[in-house]
């Protein structure tokens, strides 16, 4: 009975808010928060005394009342929260920036998105120990990414006979020193809010910290470069999986991504920059992804084209769509150094590349 007594008092409680609403404004914000404080207070009163009703009854509509005075409640929170932002003018946002149960709340939400509870493994089973997932993702990776690396001489010689050569003014240019003002360009082009490697260090800390670190960070880079190795920090990424499209309960729906560090991101943007401008003298002129003064619609037309005339001529045409899985993770890094090479990229280029 005492439940029902507080829904009448709340019932009033609204009833007499809904006739004060108009002049609420004009008497003033003091006495509007006096209000809703007073309506939270006997709100949270009553969804206690029901919620031990529900819970020792059972009865449904004890239950139904709960959740709408929950809504209620949860409503007047959020009218008390939005007044709180519009007093303080944001000028105590430090105070606000503490962890509540909502905002761990939200990121426990997106985290189940990546978190892997079940796996079906090649014989179908229904893996749901940690344990038995990663096994089961280490073997199903470490085999997708294994080395192949077994060519003939005579069908490598093929691939790499009659390649084009960069120029050697190109090719010199390649291999100057990274300057400041290169590492500067790199890192102002560089996106905001990405996941940092694995000391934690933002694009937006060397942004804002660029005056103060910015030499130290190329001095290190150049020393690196020269004893062709980077830090071990540089080297180490820390490895994740996101969800693709399709089953998730298959490990090949998921996507391995490697977090970089910042200074290895900066260092492979400065090179990719660099080799950027002299790809058009190396690649195939159908190669049009990717390279300066070329268009990907150029390739459309091409086809569109090679349709037309081949359908004017009466030929029996078609054509075959090749998509290699994982295919950049899948190239042989001996593969990659000999084809540089026989592209009349210098040695000291090449090295480095394996360096970074």
């Amino acid at each position: 009975m005492r439940g029902e007594e507080r829904g009448e008092e709340w019932g009033e409680g609204e009833r007499r808010e809904e006739r004060r609403g108009a002049g609420r404004e004009v008497r003033g914000e003091e006495r509007g928060e006096r209000d809703i404080a007073r309506s939270m207070k006997a709100l949270e009163l009553y969804v206690e005394e029901l919620q031990e009703l529900a819970e020792s009854t059972g009865n449904r509509g004890h239950i139904g009342a709960l959740k709408a005075k929950k809504s209620a409640l949860d409503d007047l929170l959020g009218i008390s929260a939005q007044g709180a932002l519009v007093r303080s003018r944001f000028r105590n946002i430090s105070e606000m920036d503490a962890s509540s149960r909502f905002f761990f709340g939200l990121e426990r939400k997106n985290g189940q998105k990546r978190l892997i509870h079940s796996m079906r493994s090649d014989t179908g089973q229904i893996l749901s120990e940690s344990t038995d997932i990663r096994r089961h993702a280490v073997g199903f990776y470490s085999s997708l990414f294994q080395s192949e690396l077994g060519e003939e001489q005579e069908v490598s010689h093929g691939f790499y006979e009659g390649l084009p050569k960069v120029e050697q003014e190109s090719s010199a240019e390649l291999e100057v020193d990274v300057s400041l003002d290169e590492l500067h360009t790199a890192l102002q082009s560089m996106e905001h809010g990405k996941a940092p490697g694995i000391d934690g260090l933002p694009v937006e800390f060397y942004k804002t910290m660029w005056s103060v670190m910015g030499e130290d960070l190329l001095m290190v880079l150049r020393d690196s470069l020269t004893g062709g190795q980077l830090p071990l920090s540089c080297r180490r990424p820390v490895l994740t999986l996101l969800p693709k499209k399709g089953d998730l309960m298959e490990i090949k729906n998921w996507r391995p991504v490697s977090l970089l560090c910042t200074e290895y991101k900066l260092l492979s943007k400065v090179l990719a920059t660099r080799l950027r401008e002299v790809m058009g003298q190396v690649y195939h002129r159908d190669q049009t992804y990717c390279v300066p003064d070329r268009l990907v619609s150029d390739n459309v037309f091409l086809i569109r084209d090679f349709l037309d005339i081949s359908s004017a001529l009466g030929l029996e045409t078609g054509l075959i769509s090749i998509d290699q899985e994982k295919a950049f993770d899948r190239v042989e890094h001996q593969y990659l150094w000999k084809t540089l090479e026989n592209f009349g990229f210098s040695p000291c280029l090449i090295a480095k590349i394996k360096a970074s």
